[in-house]
């Protein structure tokens, strides 16, 4: 992994919440990267994660340790976690390093499961 730089930084950039209908429609979309920060055996144990969600580390995303792709601010970022507190936390951070389009699933991937919605293990 590398490290993002600030360049290009969105100011006052902020983080919201959306629902699992509103996560359901960006899915899959062109420069749209959804984000788990919970460890592989967390995920496996519980819910499953979204299918293609990218594996990143509360830790990692705080402290700027990107993959690649996150060079480029512009990408909408979508997170979740289990219900909705770590993928807030990570939500937050990617605005703090200046992404413009951050978004959290409101009750997470418990609610994503609940909809009806695939996920992977």
């Amino acid at each position: 992994m590398t490290s993002c730089a600030n360049a290009g930084a969105v100011e006052n950039s902020t983080a919201t919440p959306i629902t699992v209908a509103e996560a359901k429609g960006y899915h899959g979309r062109a420069g749209v990267e959804f984000v788990d920060p919970r460890p592989a055996d967390a995920i496996a144990a519980t819910t499953g994660k979204i299918p293609g969600a990218r594996l990143i580390s509360v830790e990692d995303v705080e402290a700027g340790n990107l993959p690649p792709v996150f060079a480029d601010k512009s990408l909408h970022v979508v997170t979740t976690c289990m219900a909705g507190p770590m993928a807030r936390r990570a939500a937050t951070a990617f605005a703090k390093a200046g992404f413009g389009r951050v978004n959290w699933i409101e009750g997470g991937t418990t609610a994503w499961v609940e909809a009806g919605h695939p996920t992977v293990r």
